[in-house]
């Protein structure tokens, strides 16, 4: 009989090896400067990402698209936005998880058993079925408000997605902006630019002249074509940068960089003017209104309530437990019995080698660290509002000179060029009023996309950044926004 079950065991454990599935053992790399080959199946192919493309009732605008069209297109096809808002979603889920411990737990099960007992060598057979349903409730009466500190933990961690979300859709504006302007920058740069190409093409044909007259030397034509060279090589750099900064702003809005597009002019009617508010007030603002510090506030009371929970863990807990159940017995005598319980038990963790208390403190020190993060961003908000204060003032500034001096510089190669088809003036006369010239035109130019760049930064570090309303993204005039700053929008610069 003994040899019997051993036989018997000895075949058990040889079907189960063979029936048990044989892994490859994992490798890695045979040594340190070989790099690992995957084995298969460790690189899932990627799906081909989905082409980006401008929204249908956009199209038609796509060859002078407006600020807040570049806007509306790069805020639906940004996966930061998309990242931002599920990690919310994420944490809405996380409250409702934690909120469900607050309610009790019931369980309903039902049971199927059959017995067959026999005795005295199988001359007495019994035979019974046992049947019936059965619930349990599980509750936890009191815990000195611990659930409730988790639930307020998650409902603000909740609050700082949400303002992570709105920090997010702040960041990709800014952005936007940045590339929109810098676009627009570059094609003023490029326009004046070729009007400086035409300036001395006019300055070579009348160099030309005067030398066929007798009245110029062949310096002066040289120096001409050296200008016009100088000035197509400027030419072919900036349009070979306009076809950087547009690939750059096409990324911005999430579309291909070949896609067909373009943007409007950069404004030339600007009539910089101080923000509408003082800086203290800005400040003030943008304590109160940036979502990166409300974020880190919430955090900061998500991390005081964590403090709350883990010292509740120190003190009892109050459960209840109730079960009601009914069996049913199928024999040769019907019957069937219904089944009450009910447990209060206290429980009170009397040591655990301290493991709690530890916890505790590692929470308050999270908190602490909460804090301090939220306290340094406040200064630095305090310290890039001040600065992009000082900034839009300075780029104000910037215009109004700027124009000044275009205007000076117009008049000046203005003069010197009637001089020198007076015959009265040198050509190294004009060439240096065209140059000075060309410089004032890009100053002008500069000056302007600064004063509209330092705005949109402005704008943003105040938290007063956001998409426009939908009513004003067919029209070109700026608007302002609920900080008295005027925002940057489409189109012309306005008081």
């Amino acid at each position: 009989m003994r040899f019997l079950l051993i036989a018997v065991a000895a075949l058990g454990l040889a079907g189960c090896s063979s029936l048990a599935p044989s892994w490859p053992e994992p490798a890695t790399s045979p040594s340190a400067e070989v790099p690992w080959i995957p084995p298969p199946g460790a690189a899932q192919p990627a799906s081909p990402p989905k082409t980006a493309e401008i929204p249908e009732e956009l199209r038609a605008h796509a060859s002078e698209l407006t600020l807040t069209q570049v806007v509306d297109v790069a805020l639906r096809n940004s996966p930061f936005t998309r990242e931002a808002w599920w990690r919310a979603r994420a944490a809405a889920a996380e409250v409702a998880i934690r909120h469900a411990t607050l309610a009790p737990e019931i369980d309903v099960e039902a049971d199927l058993r059959r017995t067959r007992q026999a005795g005295q060598g199988g001359e007495t057979v019994f035979q019974q079925t046992t049947w019936g349903p059965a619930a349990t409730i599980n509750y936890l009466l009191f815990d000195f408000g611990g659930r409730q500190a988790d639930v307020e933990s998650a409902r603000q961690s909740l609050y700082a997605a949400g303002f992570a979300h709105n920090q997010a859709i702040q960041d990709v504006v800014l952005s936007v902006e940045r590339a929109y302007y810098q676009y627009q920058g570059t094609k003023a740069l490029l326009e004046a630019e070729r009007a400086n190409l035409r300036d001395v093409q006019t300055n070579l044909q009348a160099a030309d002249e005067r030398r066929r007259a007798g009245v110029a030397t062949v310096t002066d034509v040289l120096q001409s074509r050296t200008a016009v060279a100088q000035a197509q090589l400027n030419i072919e750099s900036l349009e070979g940068q306009l076809l950087a900064v547009r690939g750059s702003l096409a990324a911005a809005m999430g579309l291909p960089a070949n896609l067909p597009y373009d943007v409007g002019p950069l404004p030339a009617e600007i009539q910089p003017r101080q923000t509408g508010e003082a800086v203290e007030e800005l400040i003030a603002r943008a304590l109160g209104e940036r979502p990166d510090l409300l974020a880190a506030r919430a955090d900061v009371q998500a991390a005081a309530s964590d403090v709350a929970s883990l010292r509740a863990d120190l003190l009892p807990r109050l459960f209840l437990q109730g079960t009601v159940s009914r069996q049913a017995f199928g024999s040769s005598v019907g019957s069937a019995n219904n089944l009450y319980s009910g447990t209060l038990t206290l429980s009170y963790p009397l040591f655990d080698g301290g493991g709690r208390r530890a916890r505790v403190r590692q929470a308050e020190a999270d908190r602490e660290t909460a804090r301090s993060r939220a306290e340094g961003l406040e200064q630095a908000a305090i310290t890039q509002v001040w600065t992009d204060y000082a900034a839009v003032r300075t780029a104000a500034q910037r215009i109004e000179t700027s124009r000044t001096l275009l205007a000076s510089a117009e008049e000046s190669e203005r003069a010197a060029s009637e001089r020198y088809r007076a015959g009265v003036g040198s050509s190294l006369d004009l060439l240096t009023a065209q140059s000075t010239l060309a410089a004032a035109r890009a100053q002008e130019v500069q000056a302007r996309a600064d004063w509209l760049l330092s705005l949109a930064q402005l704008a943003h570090d105040t938290g007063a950044l956001g998409p426009a309303p939908a009513a004003a993204s067919t029209s070109p005039s700026s608007s302002s926004n609920s900080s008295g700053i005027p925002a940057p929008a489409a189109g012309r610069g306005q008081p």
